[in-house]
């Protein structure tokens, strides 16, 4: 059986405008889950070494579901410890010394069950520890007051390690990135692109994971 060139040359049309189409949803999407961990990873050490050079303590708080708008699971900020340092730090007042920053469109926090750990281990999440105080929240309209939120967060000592949470079966806490959005419906995350997993177990999310040192408060690159 044979074809025609015009044939041919429809065929052609269209395979190109179908690759135009989906190049897209490859080029850009896994770019930006990517920059987002490398941002993130970068944002903390910057927190870290704000709260050493200053001899302050830093809290960066992460957005969860109790977050207005569009950025619940995306927004995170960096935070200052005020008041008299031989106070419970849960007592003290916090100052944002930064914007809510988010997470690139069609990213969000992910919790442990997102990733793929061997039985045993000790994975955790930020987003799967008790680790909430309240923060002020960004203004919901120009001019308004955000109210507050109970948020998790990390809180850096002015030596730069970890002061909070206490994570005592590990020496590292971890925070995800993954494709995915937040259902309020759900009140959970959700991953929209899944990686490759185990048989009979649920596939992974396709995510990038940053370990964060307990003692160091530094970040460390799991899954480049």
């Amino acid at each position: 059986m044979a074809f025609t060139l015009v044939e041919l040359l429809v065929v052609a049309a269209v395979t190109g405008i179908l690759l135009a189409l989906a190049l897209p949803s490859f080029v850009v999407l896994v770019p930006s889950r990517k920059s987002a961990i490398h941002e993130l990873s970068g944002f903390l050490e910057g927190a870290r070494s704000r709260a050493m050079a200053s001899q302050s303590e830093m809290l960066v708080a992460f957005a969860d579901g109790t977050f207005p708008g569009e950025g619940a699971y995306r927004g995170y900020a960096l935070f200052v410890l005020e008041g008299e340092v031989d106070d419970p730090a849960e007592e003290r007042s916090v100052r944002r010394l930064s914007p809510w920053k988010t997470l690139p469109p069609g990213t969000v926090f992910a919790h442990r069950e997102h990733f793929s750990v061997p039985e045993g281990t000790a994975f955790r999440t930020l987003f799967d520890v008790p680790t909430e105080r309240s923060f002020p929240l960004p203004p919901t309209l120009p001019g308004g007051a955000g109210g507050t939120a109970e948020l998790p967060y990390l809180h850096f000592a002015s030596d730069g390690g970890i002061c909070f949470p206490a994570f005592s079966d590990a020496d590292a806490l971890h925070l995800g990135v993954m494709e995915g959005y937040y259902s309020r419906k759900k009140r959970r995350p959700v991953p929209t692109a899944s990686g490759t997993g185990s048989r009979g177990a649920d596939p992974p999310a396709n995510a990038e994971c940053l370990g964060i040192g307990l003692y160091t408060g530094r970040s460390r690159l799991l899954t480049d």
